[in-house]
């Protein structure tokens, strides 16, 4: 029974899943695809369990037509984060990119502030340069993380990232106040990040529709992890918890992310990786726990509303 109140949690749940997604640099470097091709195939794995959980536990909670673009619009936000996240990598260097694309801890909180009404709380502002200190240390930027082929061109990668990044989490909070089930708005979205990863592959040429079966296993893995159970995870939390507990959280990723690539990869890091990450959790954890979850859903403004 205590461990089901613990599981049931938005801070705990929030926390697993921002693991869960954690978990996916590591599987696409395993699979050794591009990051069009992984795009598309985590998308598409995913879509049929989406879909299948979906009807069995959201059956006639239909969303509206407005709900349902605004679903569609977080997808492909979605999906642009994914690619520009990969242009950034390889323009700038995980250090920078890693830094500059967390701007969604800003960006989340202010649209909470707009939409929901929420007043981030004074420890949340102090902490913002801690978590970003953190993060960057995480990713390197302090041992030569800036390398890269165009660090202008990466950097603005990075930022527009960023900004899509929290456009998308932004509309997926905004989902756990209007109707039409979680799960089905989180198959909406991945199909239409299927259709970005897809086009975009297209376009610049690097989609492979026909992976190796040990690329296709770990993309499938990588499916369920942080595809469906981040994500149905992260949904959950974002909706209970105020706009700036759910972006501290989520800062987890790059740290927990550089831990899961030593032990999966053998990527180990360096000692002032290791001080960033734990920067980083030590400073997620005193934000999270010093808020507390929304005890009812918020209702947006009349402004916001479709």
């Amino acid at each position: 029974m205590a461990h089901h109140g613990i599981l049931a949690d938005p801070r705990t749940q929030g926390m697993l899943g921002a693991l869960a997604i954690a978990l996916s640099a590591p599987l696409v470097a395993l699979s050794g695809v591009s990051s069009t091709t992984a795009t598309f195939f985590r998308c598409l794995f995913a879509l049929p369990i989406l879909v299948v959980l979906a009807r069995t536990r959201e059956r006639g909670h239909r969303p509206t037509p407005a709900a349902r673009r605004r679903h569609v619009l977080a997808g492909v936000l979605l999906g642009i984060d994914m690619v520009l996240w990969s242009e950034a990598i390889l323009s700038v260097g995980a250090g920078v990119a890693t830094a500059l694309v967390n701007v969604q801890v800003i960006l989340v909180p202010l649209a909470g502030l707009l939409w929901f009404g929420e007043r981030p709380s004074r420890v949340f502002w102090l902490s913002i340069p801690l978590m970003l200190a953190g993060t960057a240390l995480a990713g390197g930027l302090a041992d030569g993380g800036t390398a890269g082929s165009d660090p202008w061109y990466g950097t603005v990668m990075a930022v527009l990232a960023g900004v899509a990044y929290a456009g998308y989490l932004i509309l997926l909070r905004r989902a756990g106040t209007e109707g039409g089930g979680r799960t089905t708005m989180l198959a909406t979205v991945t199909a239409a990040s299927a259709s970005v990863g897809g086009l975009s592959g297209l376009v610049a040429g690097n989609l492979d529709v026909t992976p190796t079966a040990s690329a296709l296993l770990w993309l499938l893995v990588l499916a369920v992890t942080g595809q469906v159970v981040g994500w149905l995870l992260i949904s959950k939390a974002l909706s209970a918890f105020p706009a700036s507990g759910g972006s501290a959280m989520l800062m987890l990723q790059p740290a927990a992310a550089i831990l899961f690539g030593a032990a999966m990869l053998g990527q180990w890091p360096t000692p002032l990786q290791l001080a960033g990450c734990a920067l980083v959790v030590v400073v997620v954890g005193a934000v999270s726990f010093s808020g507390r979850p929304a005890v009812k859903e918020r209702r947006a403004p009349a402004s916001a509303r479709s």
